[in-house]
């Protein structure tokens, strides 16, 4: 994968990019500041569009924006969920499809928590979501 900071991405888990013409699903480990994983050698050279690094606990996000050519980036803890109005958080499991995890690489589900917000006017809107395991 094409350099780009990671220093906030856990140290071993699943990665979920967004190429123009792909996604990439898969397991990653980092070794020297970037993700390595298996399968996808042809795209170490690539930066995603948009990409997720997550554990179970924290999901390191880095998006581009296209319209200033500049990019996004957040980290998403578990623990800053703890604190935040527990009736402001809503977990929920996605199933992946079996065909993809059925090589044990993968998980069965997927778990986004999602962190909803009130705005100005009171209107419950949502503020952002993380992706865990």
């Amino acid at each position: 994968m094409a350099s780009f900071p990671t220093n906030n991405a856990p140290a071993k888990g699943y990665i979920l990019a967004y190429y123009p013409d792909k996604l990439v699903f898969e397991p990653y480990t980092m070794r020297d500041g970037e993700p390595v994983f298996e399968g996808c050698e042809a795209l170490k050279d690539e930066v995603p569009w948009e990409c997720h690094l997550f554990d179970d606990k924290t999901e390191y996000r880095r998006i581009y924006r296209e319209s200033t050519g500049d990019w996004i980036e957040l980290l998403l803890t578990q623990a800053q969920e703890c604190d935040m109005d527990p009736d402001l958080v809503y977990a929920e499991e996605v199933l992946v499809k079996p065909q993809y995890c059925e090589t044990g690489k993968l998980p069965q589900k997927l778990v986004i928590t999602n962190r909803y917000r009130y705005s100005e006017n009171d209107t419950l809107v949502l503020d952002n979501y993380r992706i865990g395991f």
